[in-house]
């Protein structure tokens, strides 16, 4: 299976937004950034908003460019640069607010407006925090467009101890079966283990050893690992609907108890809507 997030997509072409300042009442973008302790000058911002995911991208005036993707709630998705030689640098994959310092000062979603501040390092190897590296900070005022999913609902969330938990990306380490690895941008994963795409409605009880489960796992700082919990839990098939020869969705909620040696974790009104 590869990773096929059918949430949004990029038109730059109708959402160009010109980093100018209009006296009568016009847009304003204000953008700043700094890469290795350099000013870099952004020309365009293109901004939109697909339900709950934001995007910014912008180009620099020495042909370089930013795309900062993530959520309306301020959980990071991904952050990458490219320089004017055309190198590429991305965020660490992995607990990305534990890397990369990124927040949402203002969401004005009548308006549609949007501030963010973001700094950090950027790495060539987005899995090897000692490949090649490059630091920058800044921020975006910006106004953005609604664009409308080509799926509605697509995502997972959950509570994590009685926390509001948001995935932001995902990938697939099956190919018969589905193991789906669910992250946000802190150190939590969800992980969905499912013997097969075609798997029937229902609900499913499921221990550590169930072959349709749902899975938990923190990341570990020291071994650059995840630690994987034992679970127990409910897994509910509320809909398994192919939509078009190349695509199914599947529906459905869970709610789970992890654990791993002393530690006890809570995971509830799990709900989640995923493409195959």
């Amino acid at each position: 299976m590869k990773k096929i997030k059918l949430v949004y997509f990029i038109a730059l072409a109708i959402s160009i937004i010109s980093c100018s300042s209009d006296s009568d009442g016009g847009s304003s973008v204000q953008t700043a950034l700094t890469v290795n302790g350099s000013p870099v000058t952004l020309s365009n911002v293109f901004a939109q908003k697909s339900e709950r995911t934001m995007s910014i991208y912008a180009t620099g005036s020495d042909d370089s460019s930013i795309e900062i993707v993530f959520n309306q709630f301020g959980d990071l998705e991904s952050v990458s640069y490219d320089d004017a030689e055309f190198n590429s640098f991305y965020n660490y994959q992995y607990y990305k607010s534990n890397y990369f310092t990124f927040n949402i000062v203002s969401l004005n979603e009548a308006n549609n407006t949007i501030k963010v501040s973001y700094s950090g390092t950027l790495y060539s190897d987005e899995t090897d925090l000692n490949s090649e590296s490059v630091s920058l900070s800044g921020s975006f005022d910006t106004e953005y467009i609604n664009q409308t999913p080509l799926i509605a609902g697509i995502g997972l969330s959950c509570k994590i101890n009685g926390q509001d938990w948001y995935e932001t990306d995902f990938w697939d380490n099956g190919f018969s079966d589905v193991d789906r690895k669910y992250i946000s941008d802190d150190e939590n994963m969800i992980i969905m283990n499912l013997t097969e795409e075609t798997i029937e409605t229902g609900t499913y009880s499921f221990t550590n050893n169930s072959q349709n489960k749902i899975g938990f796992a923190k990341f570990n700082t020291t071994t650059k690992e995840y630690d994987f919990y034992q679970t127990t839990g409910t897994l509910t098939i509320t809909s398994n609907t192919v939509v078009s020869s190349f695509v199914r969705i599947i529906e459905g909620t869970f709610s789970l108890t992890a654990t791993n040696g002393s530690s006890s974790i809570q995971v509830t009104s799990g709900t989640f809507k995923t493409n195959f």
